[in-house]
């Protein structure tokens, strides 16, 4: 059966609004802002664009405010990503969510994250007939997971890869209270941060032992990839046959890191749709794509201004 689309992301869409500071602030503290964008961004969008703009056929579900000012928005850049929005549920009740972000001259970020409509995707929403459509299912960053589950499992009954990037939303909630999730997750990409927390410990990524016995009781679960983004380290992919670190590439001046780790799931997205190959070395050659990918986003403000299209992409990574 020849698919429609290369992925279905589903997730939050949120207008980000973005602050420029000097630094973050303390308790009872005020600071200037210098600049101030408003950015259609969320997880799960952000990795959509990307996709969209890399030249994969890319759809997105989620759920937006039925008739508020951001959706237009959102659904306007949906469009110039090339994201096909006709599977996007509206609700009465909730207007769309949004974000509010603090970022500084370093590029870190202080995130606020208003849901709004996006968290009352419901499992009902999910629908086989529109997920049968596609090659690889990619989930990310919403706290309801109910239809997250249901998307899990369709993908587990026919045979379509599922992609989990999780976000502090589902990993606060604790490893027990998301195992039936995980259980229906092919390939999980974590943050370091994530991946502490999941586990509720410090842990020193050079003890690729340690790291590696944690590792397993998710690959017991059913997880086939877990991959560790670790920012200016690069990223540890995990299979229950192999382990390695994969070198990040080299950016002169980090600008933003808002949309490091959705822009790195759209390379790894990008070179995993070509043959769905889940052996070793094909895998280590799609994070290396997800880091290159992660390392232009970086270089400019917002999640998605700097992820190049394409024929940019033939340029500067395949040249």
């Amino acid at each position: 059966m020849k698919k429609e689309f290369d992925v279905i992301c589903i997730g939050a869409a949120l207008v980000d609004m973005i602050a420029r500071v000097e630094r973050h602030p303390e308790k009872d503290d005020e600071v200037f802002v210098s600049e101030l964008k408003l950015l259609s961004g969320g997880a799960a969008a952000n990795t959509a664009y990307a996709c969209g703009r890399l030249g994969l056929k890319t759809a997105f579900i989620g759920k937006l405010g039925e008739n508020d000012a951001f959706k237009n928005k959102i659904l306007d850049d949906f469009r110039i990503g090339n994201v096909e929005t006709r599977f996007i549920k509206y609700s009465k009740e909730k207007g769309t969510g949004s974000a509010y972000v603090a970022l500084n001259p370093e590029g870190e970020r202080r995130i606020y994250a208003h849901s709004g409509a996006a968290n009352l995707l419901s499992e009902n929403e999910i629908l086989e007939k529109e997920l049968i459509s596609t090659r690889v299912i990619f989930l990310s960053s919403l706290k309801n997971i109910k239809p997250f589950i249901k998307a899990g499992k369709i993908g587990k009954k026919f045979n379509i890869p599922v992609i989990l990037n999780p976000g502090m939303l589902i990993i606060d909630q604790g490893i027990n209270n998301i195992k039936v999730l995980l259980e229906h997750i092919d390939i999980l990409i974590l943050s370091r941060k994530e991946f502490s927390t999941l586990f509720r410990t410090s842990i020193n990524y050079k003890n690729v032992d340690l790291v590696r016995e944690y590792a397993d009781k998710l690959l017991s679960l059913g997880v086939r990839v877990i991959i560790i983004t670790l920012g200016e380290k690069g990223a540890l992919l995990i299979t229950k046959e192999m382990s390695e670190l994969i070198d990040p590439y080299p950016v002169d001046e980090v600008i933003d890191t808002t949309g490091a780790g959705d822009s790195f799931s759209a390379g790894f997205i990008l070179g995993f749709t070509k043959s769905l190959d889940f052996d070793f070395n094909p895998l280590r050659s799609y994070v290396r794509l997800g880091n290159f990918v992660a390392s232009r986003c970086i270089r400019k403000l917002g999640a998605r201004n700097g992820i190049p299209n394409y024929e940019e992409l033939k340029e500067l990574y395949y040249s």
